[in-house]
């Protein structure tokens, strides 16, 4: 029965030991960036997903209290906070601690108007974790990341004017053309574009087109559509025409659905356009 005492006492004592020596041996846990991604971009702002490992080098667990961050862009500070999400990290093992960071364009392009002509801004996170140690107390370490963010711009739609094919006192014959333009990087794509034309106050045109507009990277597209137009839709403009006037007022207006090739960035958002001014016949 002594014995059995005694090899108990030993034991306790040589696990008091082991673990006061875990104790003694505290080692900063290592916090590496590990990958950015964009959850979402639009032409209005973008949602960033920053990773970063957590890796607790210690035999016992380490919780992680809170983060902060600083966010900056071409290299001045835009916008930074703190974040209270405890994590615990197993011993010996590696946790991922996941930083959003979300852009409102407008909100950048007030700070740094010299985005509003470029296709990417420059970035860089400095993050700082704040860990609670057994003995050593909170310890925050810090680690940054840097890179660049595509900035996406709405494509621009316009008039490309009218091709008169055959006029006469019935009506006439007319070719209409838009030029689409992309000042993006990367390629585009147009979907359920709607259209609706007035010339000299008279609509000459109210269509939706059922084919995909497909427009490369810093590249342009013109769109023909052909319509034939009677006495009654084209007013006096026809009685102008056979009088030889050859200066005309438009307006168009209409809509389209765009897509990207780019990462995060919905399909179908809606972009308006509406457009009005004096096209002279060649």
């Amino acid at each position: 029965m002594k014995k059995g005492l005694l090899l108990l006492t030993v034991a306790l004592l040589v696990s008091s030991c082991a673990s006061l020596r875990d104790y003694t041996d505290i080692r900063e846990p290592d916090v590496r960036f590990s990958n950015m991604s964009i959850q979402n971009i639009t032409f209005d702002g973008v949602t960033l997903l920053f990773d970063f490992d957590v890796t607790n080098p210690n035999r016992f667990n380490v919780n992680a209290e809170q983060y902060s961050y600083e966010f900056f862009i071409n290299e001045n500070s835009f916008l930074s906070g703190t974040q209270q999400e405890p994590l615990r990290i197993a011993s010996e093992a590696t946790s991922i601690i996941q930083v959003p960071v979300t852009l409102n364009f407008q909100e950048v392009y007030q700070t740094f108007s010299s985005l509003l002509r470029q296709d990417a801004m420059a970035y860089m996170l400095s993050t700082e974790v704040e860990f609670d140690l057994p003995v050593a107390g909170r310890k925050k370490v810090p680690v940054s990341t840097s890179g660049e963010i595509p900035i996406p711009r709405v494509p621009r739609i316009d008039f490309g004017g009218f091709d008169l094919k055959n006029v006469s006192l019935t009506g006439a014959e007319v070719e209409v053309s838009f030029r689409v333009s992309n000042p993006n990087s990367f390629g585009i794509s147009l979907d359920r574009a709607d259209y609706k034309l007035r010339v000299n106050g008279r609509e000459w045109l109210d269509t939706s087109l059922g084919e995909t507009i497909r427009v490369d990277g810093s590249d342009n597209r013109n769109i023909t559509i052909p319509i034939r137009l009677n006495a009654a839709q084209m007013g006096s403009a026809l009685m102008d025409l056979m009088s030889g006037r050859s200066t005309f007022n438009y307006e168009l207006t209409g809509s389209a659905e765009v897509s990207a090739d780019l990462e995060g960035f919905p399909g179908g958002q809606l972009i308006p356009f509406d457009l009005s001014g004096s096209y002279t016949l060649d």
